[in-house]
């Protein structure tokens, strides 16, 4: 009796061992910005200031993203659909320009770019004017 429950026992250790350390490795990307105007991501106006961004692999090219303000504390949680919008030169932060405010549309590093939701209100934004903010990051942290 004691055999066959090592003999099951050992291989079910294993094999939580292996989930956990699986789950443990996300893949991710965190990037530093200082944003020199107020922009708008979703619904919520942000003040210009230095901000961090990390984004967290949830499935497949779907990713949470988390960004931090100057003080380190979360001001916002979001998701982003990773895309091919990559920027091989410099990695930046692009906004919309429209109606006087500027909208959070893409991240784009040298090895993938993201795309942020848009709200139905903000149809505009499509029709808009782009402009970039640099960004520092690395991947896979």
């Amino acid at each position: 009796m004691r055999s066959s429950v090592k003999t099951l026992l050992i291989p079910s250790f294993i094999v939580v061992l292996g989930i956990i350390s699986t789950f443990g490795q996300t893949v991710g990307m965190r990037v530093d910005a200082d944003i020199p105007f107020d922009f708008t991501v979703g619904k919520t106006t942000f003040s210009g200031g230095k901000y961090k961004l990390v984004l967290t692999r949830i499935h497949e090219s779907l990713y949470a993203v988390s960004m931090f303000g100057e003080d380190g504390k979360r001001v916002l949680a979001t998701t982003a659909i990773r895309n091919g919008s990559v920027n091989a030169q410099n990695s930046d932060m692009v906004f919309a320009v429209s109606n006087g405010g500027h909208f959070l549309d893409k991240l784009r590093t040298a090895d993938a770019g993201f795309k942020f939701a848009l709200q139905n209100t903000d149809r505009t934004v499509a029709e808009s004017q782009r402009t970039s903010v640099p960004v520092s990051g690395s991947p896979n942290f």
